[in-house]
């Protein structure tokens, strides 16, 4: 089933008491906004339904300038069996955009001089053993740790259905998994280094990672349909929109791996994630200078992203560089059967949501949302011969 997305136009001055004249300058200005706003939602509406029909897109998508929607919609199911449709708040497993927030929250904590960034892992957990590894290093993926995801049953014993946090702690002291490179060798993306990242900001702030999201984030802007959900701790075989497989409609088994968080385990909206964005742009939550520096490339040595020198990746994010030297900030997630995508040209004032619950890596590719949205502002340049067309925009793929 599809459902139709919404439409939001510029609305007009209307001439009511206490509103100013308009000018003929207004005028124009009014109408060139209202044209980019339907001609955009038009396109992408166009785009995101020929998919449904096609490749069984199955999601919802929100794409904002300056913080304002330009077109929200919701196609297909949450849970196909019950007939339960999507909407643009219902709730989808993150996972790895997850990393964005831990990344943010352990930033507090730094902001409030409870930690530093080039604090070892030993001041938390002494019994750690492996050493010269940093709170930035595992922020920016250059521990050299192993995946815990990549661990087996027989690795981490018989008859453990659902790992925590601190069982991933544990069996690194226990078991001594060989690392796959030294600590600031080389960035290498490890699952390990976000579940590590959570159970410090639950060590120093004293609650759990789930309450301190809750606390600190979610309720401070207004995220109401947003959450942490570990199956470990979860009354339910799922926490939000059920994940489905491919183009089947068959549930995703769980794992082991599916109690642990902060590497994924946040579930949002793309309404919700809109005002995550907003916050972060607003400094809300975080310092413009700390998210500044979690926005800059920590990954500048010759061998880490060696064949294409445009991407990097910061404090929790993704970036990919454009012609003009400023970079497009994003992360992708990757669980199963959700593919997601937070997209931000910071200095054009674009972000692309786009969450997803029925396994589809063509979620991943959002360039012809960037060449509808290039296209409309062509057509406006054309119109009214105003603002410049982002043209050469360079997107991410389908990287976690």
């Amino acid at each position: 089933m599809l459902l139709s997305g919404f439409f939001l136009s510029a609305a007009p001055n209307d001439g009511k008491a206490g509103s100013s004249p308009s000018t003929d300058e207004d005028d124009v200005a009014c109408a060139n906004a209202d044209f980019v706003t339907q001609m955009t939602a038009q396109q992408i509406e166009a785009y995101y339904t020929r998919r449904h029909h096609t490749d069984g897109f199955n999601g919802a998508v929100l794409i904002a300038k300056d913080g304002k929607p330009l077109y929200s919609g919701a196609f297909g199911y949450a849970n196909v069996y019950n007939n339960d449709t999507l909407s643009t708040q219902t709730a989808f497993q993150l996972a790895s955009v997850t990393k964005t927030f831990t990344s943010v929250g352990v930033l507090q904590l730094v902001e409030k001089g409870l930690i530093s960034v080039d604090d070892s892992i030993q001041k938390f957990f002494p019994e750690f053993p492996y050493h010269g590894i940093t709170v930035k290093l595992l922020l920016s993926h250059r521990s050299g740790l192993p995946d815990y995801i990549y661990w087996d049953q027989r690795f981490i014993g018989e008859g453990v259905q659902y790992l925590s946090n601190q069982d991933v702690l544990d069996l690194f002291v226990a078991k001594h998994p060989a690392v796959r490179a030294r600590p600031d060798k080389l960035f290498i993306y490890c699952n390990s280094n976000y579940a590590l990242l959570a159970l410090i900001i639950e060590k120093v702030s004293g609650v759990s990672y789930k309450q301190y999201m809750q606390d600190n984030i979610f309720n401070p802007i207004g995220m109401n349909n947003t959450y942490v959900c570990s199956l470990r701790d979860s009354a339910y075989d799922h926490c939000g929109a059920t994940c489905y497989e491919g183009r089947r409609w068959k549930e995703w088994k769980t794992s082991f791996s599916d109690g642990v968080v902060g590497d994924k385990g946040i579930y949002s909206s793309v309404e919700d994630m809109l005002k995550w964005d907003n916050a972060l742009k607003e400094g809300k939550i975080i310092s413009p200078a700390m998210l500044e520096e979690a926005y800059k490339p920590h990954n500048v040595d010759r061998y880490s992203f060696a064949k294409d020198r445009r991407r990097n990746y910061g404090y929790g994010w993704r970036m990919i560089k454009q012609t003009d030297g400023s970079y497009v900030i994003y992360h992708n997630g990757n669980w199963h059967g959700c593919n997601n995508v937070f997209c931000r040209n910071l200095k054009e004032g674009y972000t692309v949501i786009v969450l997803g619950n029925k396994e589809n890596g063509a979620n991943y590719l959002t360039q012809p949302v960037w060449d509808i949205i290039a296209r409309v502002k062509n057509d406006q340049q054309n119109m009214a011969a105003s603002s410049a067309t982002p043209s050469g925009q360079q997107v991410p793929d389908g990287e976690q």
